[in-house]
């Protein structure tokens, strides 16, 4: 049954299917608008689009309107220049990952190390070290395609030490609720629109206690209310508090927020607990749980003028972490959950990695990103030759003098004192591309 429809309230509709029993006929719709499915409405409540009168399910079903064709995939030339665009910025795209990951066998390796603890629920850390420009956003890039493939969501923060930082601990939470990329193809669909799914329903998983009674005490109409599920929203990012619901929606739900300063970093970990728990449930669509990036971890400890408050509260929270990830299972520590960080040595006094190794013990591997071989950097730099050929069409083109170029680069990079530094290196030689091609 596909029947086009509309709601007063929440808009255009399709009905799908008729709910048996009642004294008013309850139907099964979905809002493509809204990107909510199987929502249960009330057929006197809607009407038909065109005539704006009620639809009766006796007459003939409207013919859907012919369904308009799919664009054609992006030409390879226009996905070749949006990487090298990132690569330029030193940033990675989904692209560069697949084309130029070389050298990556420890990093392979550590991912499935963490991937593996998180799908049987232990609380894993991995940490990527290295100086700038040796790969570690790479790293966290190449994880996030892993994770992606094994069922898993992604959420990635980069931790600028304002406006995120592990010194505040809230601030993950914020930063995270909108930021969750989930494996199939809803890419619309966050963390909180899926949760609207199991409005009035809860969720019956292990770990998701303040997640089960908020969803349990929200009206499903909430969910066909935008203003009110936009609200709703706003308090899983903690941009409203409890009192807010009481007061716009009527009901009573456990704040998210932590009342007392001292227990903002065991708040932070017990939230980050229950997203990767409600992952896993069927209408999520992560059931291995949840894989959460810290990018530009130096950049947050190398921020000046922190007060001695604040660092305590960074200690505090991977405590807390720690304490998830030692507690057994029936006591609280369960979690499918792994955190992944990247960090240059040396970033702040006293060595932030040596605090991670003290405080996370047994439940972190740290992977110190190897300096590419010249074999290794050759092979990079013949991919990168090859996507600047793909992006601006220049294949058969000048092909000897390109090789020239990839040597002249290589031969720059093996004299440097900080050694082969891919990031460098990719751009000297796309400079020299692009003087070759001009």
């Amino acid at each position: 049954m596909e029947i086009p429809a509309r709601h007063p309230r929440s808009g255009d509709c399709i009905i799908r299917e008729v709910l048996p029993g009642g004294l008013r006929v309850k139907v099964v719709v979905d809002y493509p608008a809204l990107g909510l499915r199987r929502q249960t409405e009330c057929l006197d409540e809607l009407v038909d689009p065109q005539t704006g009168r009620p639809i009766s399910l006796k007459v003939p079903e409207t013919k859907p309107a012919t369904p308009l064709p799919k664009p054609d995939a992006r030409p390879s030339w226009q996905q070749a220049r949006q990487t090298l665009l990132a690569l330029r910025l030193g940033q990675s795209t989904a692209e560069s990952v697949s084309d130029l990951s070389v050298g990556m066998e420890d990093v392979e390796s550590a991912c499935r190390w963490g991937m593996g603890r998180a799908m049987t629920g232990q609380l894993s850390f991995l940490l990527f070290e290295s100086p700038y420009g040796m790969g570690k956003s790479h790293a966290l890039a190449h994880l996030k395609q892993l994770a992606l493939k094994q069922t898993m969501a992604v959420g990635t923060v980069t931790l600028d030490g304002t406006g995120v930082s592990l010194c505040e601990p809230m601030s993950l939470v914020t930063g995270l609720a909108h930021a969750i990329e989930f494996p199939d193809d809803r890419k619309d669909e966050g963390l909180p629109q899926r949760l609207a799914q199991r409005a009035g329903r809860g969720l019956s998983i292990t770990g998701g206690v303040i997640l089960h009674e908020l969803l349990m005490a929200i009206d499903p109409d909430c969910v066909d209310n935008p203003d009110k599920w936009e609200l709703i929203e706003d308090f899983l990012s903690l941009d409203a508090t409890a009192t807010d619901l009481k007061r716009e929606l009527g009901i009573k739900v456990p704040s998210l927020k932590a009342r007392f300063r001292e227990d903002r970093p065991a708040r932070c970990s017990t939230i980050l607990q229950e997203w990767a728990s409600a992952c896993t449930v069927s209408e999520m669509g992560a059931r291995n749980g949840l894989v959460v990036l810290l990018d530009e971890a130096d950049v947050d400890y190398a921020r000046r003028g922190r007060l001695q408050k604040d660092m305590e509260q960074r200690t505090g929270l991977l405590r807390a972490f720690r304490s998830i990830a030692d507690a057994p299972a029936g006591d609280g520590g369960f979690a499918r959950l792994l955190i992944a960080m990247a960090i240059t040595p040396g970033a702040s006094h006293p060595d932030p990695i040596e605090e991670f190794k003290a405080e996370l013990a047994d439940h972190l591997k740290v992977v110190r990103l190897r300096e590419l071989s010249a074999a290794e950097l050759r092979e990079l730099g013949k991919q990168v030759v090859q996507l600047y050929q793909r992006a601006y069409e220049a294949t058969g083109k000048k092909e000897d003098r390109a090789a020239e170029v990839l040597e002249e680069c290589l031969q720059f990079a093996g004299r440097q004192v900080e050694g082969r530094n891919p990031r460098k290196f990719i751009r000297l030689l796309l400079e020299k591309l692009d003087l070759l091609y001009a």
